[in-house]
């Protein structure tokens, strides 16, 4: 999950492209934007862009990276791979997503929400170590990683009129008895 330069120069001018993308993403349809108007509103040349990116999607995905490893950053410590699926974790991670309801709503409306959903299966499978499994052992996160996509995506959606802690309660509850670390010790 390292998508970080250590080139401060090279950071920013990504930043600025991510953050050109998604302001035009609230003015225009995602497909109408072009790569002279991201650029241009970046501040950054074509160049520089395409030293960076090769496609807008590959500027979507790298800012899912990003929070991910952010998150990531923030969670580090002995508790970080076995207890992702305790309430105060689930409780957590949706008060993370949540911070990125903007990011998420261009993404639902650009037709790219999938790339949420593979941010969310790209983590669990890191958390868990799972990433060299066979297929059908990822099944049972790509489960959990889905259910989660789907209820943040209904809860954005529906403005977050829910309260945080009870769409916790609700994953919680249905994870509890279905742990996936209870599983691999079978």
């Amino acid at each position: 999950m390292n998508t970080s330069s250590k080139n401060p120069s090279k950071e920013f001018t990504k930043n600025c492209i991510m953050d050109a993308l998604l302001q035009l993403m609230h003015t225009k349809e995602y497909e109408q934007i072009s790569i002279s108007e991201l650029t241009q509103k970046a501040g950054v040349s074509r160049m520089s862009y395409y030293r960076n990116y090769n496609c807008k999607d590959s500027i979507l995905i790298d800012y899912m990276h990003r929070i991910l490893k952010e998150y990531a950053e923030e969670l580090k410590g002995p508790s970080f791979r076995s207890d992702f699926q305790t309430y105060d974790h689930i409780l957590r991670s949706l008060k993370y997503l949540e911070k990125y309801k903007d990011y998420v709503l261009c993404l639902k409306k650009a037709n790219r929400s999938e790339i949420l959903l593979q941010g969310l299966d790209l983590y669990m499978l890191y958390v868990t170590e799972s990433l060299e499994k066979s297929a059908l052992e990822k099944y049972d996160l790509y489960y959990y990683s889905g259910a989660l996509y789907n209820i943040f995506m209904h809860w954005i959606e529906d403005d977050m009129k829910e309260d945080i802690q009870v769409i916790a309660s609700i994953i919680y509850e249905h994870v509890r008895h279905n742990r996936f670390n209870d599983r691999q010790r079978r």
